[in-house]
């Protein structure tokens, strides 16, 4: 027998592994199959595919009755009200932002922000040399909103009339300096507390207010005058309040920072004027400089009155075709300054000055300019020997200087500031006053001395009113001419009921004139179709009808042989071919009348016939018919009137060209686009044609 045989382990050794393999299968078929190890636990029991199966389905028909259930019965439920929260939204996109928090400016960042702080309100000093001036004349009137985006400058516009009320005054730079210096900086000031942000003073508001005078000669309440339609900020301007309630977010802090930009003060301290259209009167000045400028217009119509007096007598005493002796036709003076025949008595050569030449415009004369600019006569038509008088050009030299280029607080010279009035009413009479404005830049805090708290709420600290014309303590009161006028010139020739009416009308910067005959229950006046002269078809100058406007640029003065560089003088002549004469009147009937006139001992009795007609306001009023029976005030109107006229008979009107000096500069600060008179300081002056003909001063 074997060994093998004999060992039974390893006779039965494979047997034994496959048993212990299916022992194996078992145990992990019994383990991962029949307990269910991974299957659901539901209520906390461990559940089979099947029961679980059961129970999620039991669970979805109990769900199904709870909804069906509910779904019988009316259930309101409420809805969110979300209105409040959006109100809340406008009001403050930023909800959570704390509106008392300081905002940090360059320089003051790491200086702590104490609530024991304690400063002086700044005295602010009054203004000093207030003038007023009053123009009307054609003026290209925008026809969009200005904006900083479309300036007046770039702005479509059209001509328009419009009647222009400036008031100017002069303000204490220094004195306002050293007021808001010591307030915030001085030595009653603890260190710490010194801030120089709150020591620059920042210009709020230029308020010019006026009063209308009422038919009973009283006046009414006082207005704040309206930022002209120039302003490119006025907006901005507008909208500033008055009381620290009504700011928005960020206290007045935030609207110093948008005020104090340089372009913003010298718009809001020198307000920008119109462009005006016509020859007689392009170029804009303050009221200080329109004075003198019309006193020296005056001068030169006064001189070339006198040489025209003085030139027609000599003629008439040499005759005509002699040569009085030194040369000169009709008697004028010849070398050495003796008495020539011919000559008047008691006038004496003008020093300096030269004669009318052929060709040559002369002084006085609508549209001309002044032979010698460089030595004007002075009053009287005599000048001091070794003195010069000052010109057209050194007129508007000076002006330069006044206007704007950096901050004005840096000045040391009063500076000279201006407002608008452009919506007075022809025929009408105002009283104006004006005051300038500087924020209060610790409005809303509780930094005021104990007796100051008055001002805490106080956005604006105010110059007292200004109400007088300087150095003749008389009011700023502006009366506005009408513009239109009957005229009742003669009963009709052909029609005795019917009267012959001179309507006379300003429109397009000049006066015209055209006569109707009215008969009873008509309106006076009718649109009128402008006819042209055999000259104007040939020049395209003048019309056939009284005060119509030209279109030929006025002659140049020698100081200027041609046209400045982007002038346009006479350029963009433009020519109404209908004028509205129409006016609110009826003519009704002819009425006599009679009055008694002279002294007491000897009245003269005098009788005339008048023409009754109808007011717009529905009022009968009366006009006595032929010039020699009207009042005083009718006959002053009319001569007014008919010298306007002749003076205006060479207007044109120019165009918008763009101007020297305003190209942009680095920074956005443009000097000549914002600038009152639209030239930039240094630039190029403008042809110095007379500016006293298209305005009356006032004041």
């Amino acid at each position: 027998m074997s060994k093998k045989r004999e060992n039974l382990l390893e006779q039965h050794l494979d047997k034994i592994i496959l048993a212990g393999i299916g022992l194996l299968s078992l145990g992990l078929l019994w383990l991962f199959v029949f307990r269910n190890p991974f299957g659901p636990v539901i209520d906390g029991r461990k559940e089979s595919p099947g029961s679980a199966q059961n129970k999620l389905v039991q669970k979805a028909e109990r769900l199904r009755e709870r909804i069906e259930e509910a779904s019988s019965e009316t259930v309101s439920l409420p809805l969110p009200d979300f209105i409040p929260s959006y109100e809340r939204l406008l009001a403050s996109s930023v909800p959570t932002l704390n509106l008392q928090v300081y905002p940090m400016l360059p320089g003051i960042g790491r200086q702590p922000i104490e609530t024991d702080r304690e400063y002086a309100v700044p005295e602010i000093p009054p203004l000093q040399d207030v003038q007023m001036a009053y123009i009307r004349s054609a003026v290209y009137v925008p026809t969009e909103e200005v904006t900083p985006e479309l300036p007046y400058d770039n702005a479509p516009a059209q001509i328009g009339d419009v009647d222009f009320v400036t008031v100017s005054a002069r303000l204490d730079v220094r004195r306002i300096v050293q007021q808001f210096q010591s307030a915030f900086m001085g030595l009653g000031v603890r260190p710490a507390h010194k801030d120089p942000v709150l020591a620059v003073p920042v210009a709020a508001r230029v308020e010019l207010q006026r009063r209308e005078q009422l038919p009973d000669g009283s006046w009414g309440p006082w207005e704040r005058v309206p930022t002209p339609q120039t302003i490119a900020y006025k907006k901005l301007f507008d909208q500033l309040p008055d009381r620290t309630e009504d700011l928005s977010g960020g206290g007045v802090s935030v609207q110093i920072e948008q005020f104090k930009e340089r372009i913003r003060q010298a718009s809001l301290l020198q307000q920008r004027a119109y462009d005006f259209a016509t020859s007689r009167y392009q170029y804009w000045m303050p009221p200080p400089y329109l004075e003198e400028a019309q006193k020296l217009l005056q001068q030169q119509r006064d001189e070339a009155r006198r040489l025209a007096q003085q030139q027609a007598a000599g003629a008439a005493g040499a005759g005509p075709g002699r040569m009085a002796p030194g040369g000169m036709e009709g008697g004028l003076p010849g070398p050495g300054g003796a008495r020539q025949p011919g000559r008047q008595p008691g006038r004496q050569p003008q020093p300096g000055r030269e004669q009318p030449q052929p060709g040559r415009t002369q002084p006085g004369v609508p549209g001309a300019m002044p032979p010698d600019m460089g030595a004007p006569a002075g009053p009287g038509g005599a000048t001091r020997p070794g003195t010069r008088q000052r010109t057209f050009e050194d007129i508007w030299r000076d002006y330069q200087k006044e206007l704007l280029t950096d901050d004005w607080w840096k000045r040391t010279e009063p500076l000279l500031v201006w407002a608008h009035d452009d919506t007075v009413q022809p025929g009408k009479t105002y009283q104006y006053r004006i005051r300038v404005g500087l924020f209060n830049p610790i409005a809303g805090r509780d930094w005021f001395k104990p007796d100051q708290q008055a001002f805490k709420n106080q956005v604006v600290l105010w110059t007292p009113f200004a109400e007088t014309v300087a150095k003749k303590n008389e009011p700023l009161i502006a009366s506005i001419p009408k513009t239109l006028h009957i005229f009742p010139m003669d009963v009709s020739k052909t029609n005795p009921i019917a009267v012959n009416v001179r309507v006379s009308k300003y429109y397009m910067g000049r006066w015209r004139s055209h006569e109707f005959e009215v008969l009873p229950g008509q309106l006076i006046g009718s649109e009128v179709e402008v006819k042209k002269t055999t000259a104007s078809a040939e020049t395209g100058a003048g019309f056939g009808m009284e005060g119509a406007v030209g279109a030929v640029p006025p002659p140049m003065d020698a100081a200027f042989p041609m046209p400045m560089e982007g002038v346009g003088v006479g350029t963009a002549a433009s020519s109404p071919e209908k004028i509205d004469f129409t006016t609110p009147y009826f003519y009704l009937d002819q009425i006599a009348e009679v009055d008694w006139s002279g002294a007491m001992t000897s009245l003269r009795r005098r009788e005339f016939v008048s023409m009754l007609y109808a007011q717009e306001d529905g009022m009968l009023a009366k006009l006595p018919i032929r010039q020699a029976n009207w009042t005083a005030e009718l006959r002053k109107n009319y001569r007014d009137v008919q010298e306007a006229e002749r003076e205006a008979e060479s207007d044109v009107f120019v165009g918008r060209t763009p101007q020297p000096g305003m190209s942009p500069t680095p920074g956005g600060f443009t000097p000549g686009g914002f600038a009152p008179g639209g030239f930039a300081p240094g630039g190029f002056p403008p042809p110095m044609s007379p500016p006293g003909g298209g305005f009356r001063g006032e004041g």
